[in-house]
């Protein structure tokens, strides 16, 4: 009898361990290696189960027609020049402006990409920048008029996210 362990010894089996939601270090480390080996694979068993019972993701958002995408991409548009306008003061410094798309093809159209482009970042010469938004951001201030400048504007896309960032500088 001496070779034979028994729960009330403190040790209880590995089936009645696998169902416990956390055992301590303790017990842990007192454990042999088979016990061990044992309570880790019903543990991933449990993991495997319940990833195949997990609620279905949210249906995908359907396609939108090109009008849709035409005028989600204008609203889009719009409301990037009043936010980046809205940040010009007096003087000179950087903007920085994060938008939300209703869908990836929102994106390309809103920057007159290829439905191929695959990549995160982009960058205009502040120019092309006006250019290819279909956009003025300029504002006037009392003896001048403000104006998207620097060596470049930067535009960050996060698809998973769908939002994207612009960062530049104006000034006069």
């Amino acid at each position: 009898m001496a070779g034979i362990k028994r729960a009330s010894d403190g040790q209880a089996s590995a089936a009645k361990r696998s169902k416990q939601d956390v055992l301590s270090r303790d017990l842990l480390e007192a454990m042999e290696k088979d016990e061990l080996g044992s309570h880790i694979l019903s543990l991933q068993s449990q993991i495997l189960i319940t990833s195949h019972q997990a609620p279905p993701s949210p249906p995908a958002t359907p396609g939108l027609s090109p009008e849709e995408v035409h005028h989600k991409a204008s609203k889009a548009r719009d409301m990037m020049a009043k936010g980046i306008k809205s940040q010009m003061k007096t003087g000179g410094a950087r903007f920085s402006y994060s938008g939300v798309v209703a869908s990836p093809q929102v994106f390309l159209k809103l920057f007159r990409l290829g439905v191929d482009w695959k990549k995160k970042q982009l960058q205009f010469d502040p120019a092309d920048f006006q250019h290819t938004t279909g956009t003025d951001i300029a504002t006037s201030i009392r003896y001048g008029r403000l104006n998207v400048t620097g060596k470049n504007v930067t535009v960050r896309w996060v698809p998973n996210e769908l939002t994207f960032t612009v960062t530049g500088s104006y000034g006069l």
